[in-house]
């Protein structure tokens, strides 16, 4: 990858990071108002893979170890993605989107919505780690489409 290219995946996810950080503060104050809590080990999992992770991983980016923060990102997305999926849609308890506590209708709303854009938004952004890691290995897309011609 060149620089301008490495360039522009290092603001893509920086900007997806600092998103995925707001979304989650907001989820966390949406569990908080309708009194979801989650277990030990969940809030554990929560504060290191899902909030510290993904910052630690943008400010490697931003270093030499860029090949590290661009895994770390996708590591830490990926599971941030799997963890939340899991919970708000699979899994019955009070974390699911079905099975939500008692609470005002907008609570709910609240709740609902912003687990849904957390998922898209670690879903964009550990395709968008992929894309960058493939790149910087020399992977890139087009170089595919060449070799196969």
């Amino acid at each position: 990858m060149n620089n301008q290219g490495m360039t522009i995946a290092r603001v893509v996810l920086t900007a997806l990071g600092a998103l995925h950080l707001v979304i989650a503060m907001w989820h966390g104050a949406a569990h908080q108002e309708l009194g979801v809590a989650l277990s030990a080990p969940q809030d554990l999992f929560v504060y290191v893979v899902i909030v510290l992770a993904p910052l630690v991983a943008v400010g490697l980016l931003w270093t030499r170890y860029v090949r590290a923060g661009l895994w770390l990102f996708l590591i830490a997305l990926c599971g941030s993605l799997l963890f939340g999926t899991y919970f708000h849609y699979v899994f019955v308890s009070p974390d699911n989107i079905e099975h939500l506590p008692a609470g005002s209708v907008a609570a709910h709303a609240r709740f609902t919505l912003s687990a849904a854009i957390l998922a898209l938004i670690e879903l964009g952004s550990t395709l968008g780690a992929a894309f960058a890691l493939g790149w910087h290995y020399g992977i890139a897309p087009a170089d595919a489409s060449a070799r196969a011609a």
